[in-house]
């Protein structure tokens, strides 16, 4: 959960000073990122809890400091209490994937009836405040990772497409439809048998992607720019658009924002994406045609 600009009843202290009610006091945390073959580990865990009553209140057990790791794909959300001899936290790898968002927060344990600090800002000065059990008392929102594992294919990344044989499919024409893990492609039964018969050969592969890949992935990049929905939020529920971006940035050295997005032209950044097989599928064609004997230009008898 993050608290971001949220208002509270009673003065928070917030790592973001635009957000905090204290004058002077900080909250802060830092980690370093290990990613095994098994497990996610948030290691030298270090938290800064500069705030001489809110250590007090930790000291004499009315708070206590806990890291929140929550990851929505996943449904995960776990809670580890910060103790002076904690050092790291280990996740299974299995628990996480996509995006995980990492925070610090002092949390009451007990009700605190006479909730007053000296480094309050001037307009909570005079004041006391009740503070009920599980109230949030600092915040420090953290950070984000976004953790990619697939468990069969043993961390490689899987195809975002599937393609089938759609016997339902009357009018000869190839169907595009989107789920949450891939995109897929249906083709008609006879059409669907020419292609599994044919896709092992190497000169038929940059042909299939730019009859079949490239205009499959510009409609879905085309409906995830209709939906109005921002790139974080698609990463979160589409498998294949996660796997998309992570391309992107691979290929641009760069993160796919809001605003890239909706200018992105998807044709030019699926052909882009899966190697550019439109004009190397022109080629294949040429040189296939060479091969075969050359190119009859109509007036020979």
């Amino acid at each position: 959960m993050r608290v971001g600009k949220r208002l509270f009843p009673y003065p928070l202290l917030n790592n973001n000073p635009l957000y905090s009610q204290y004058i002077n006091s900080t909250i802060s945390f830092k980690y370093n990122e290990v990613i095994t073959k098994t497990q996610f580990i948030l290691d030298d865990i270090q938290c800064n809890i500069d705030c001489e009553y809110l250590s007090s209140l930790i000291e004499d057990g009315y708070a206590e400091a806990v890291l929140v790791v929550e990851c929505a794909q996943t449904m995960l959300r776990k809670h580890y209490t910060i103790t002076d001899d904690m050092n790291d936290i280990k996740i299974p790898l299995m628990d996480v994937s996509g995006k995980v968002d990492i925070s610090l927060f002092v949390v009451a344990l007990k009700d605190i009836p006479n909730f007053k600090c000296n480094d309050f800002l001037a307009d909570y000065g005079d004041y006391e405040f009740f503070i009920e059990k599980n109230d949030i008392l600092a915040v420090d929102d953290g950070y984000t990772s976004r953790i990619e594992f697939n468990e069969d294919e043993q961390g490689e990344k899987s195809s975002i497409f599937l393609l089938i044989k759609d016997m339902n499919i009357s009018d000869k024409t190839m169907r595009v439809d989107l789920s949450d893990e891939k995109i897929i492609i249906s083709l008609p039964v006879d059409q669907w048998n020419e292609y599994d018969k044919t896709k092992q050969i190497k000169q038929y592969q940059n042909l299939y992607f730019s009859i079949i890949a490239v205009p499959a992935l510009s409609y879905a990049l085309a409906e995830m720019q209709r939906s109005g929905d921002n790139v974080d939020s698609i990463r979160i529920e589409k498998k294949w658009f996660n796997a998309f971006c992570i391309a992107y940035e691979n290929r641009n050295g760069m993160e796919l924002t809001d605003e890239l997005f909706i200018q992105m032209n998807p044709y030019n950044e699926a052909q882009k994406l899966l190697n550019n097989p439109v004009t190397k599928a022109l080629d294949d064609v040429f040189s296939l045609t060479m091969t075969m004997g050359g190119i009859d230009d109509g007036n020979q008898y």
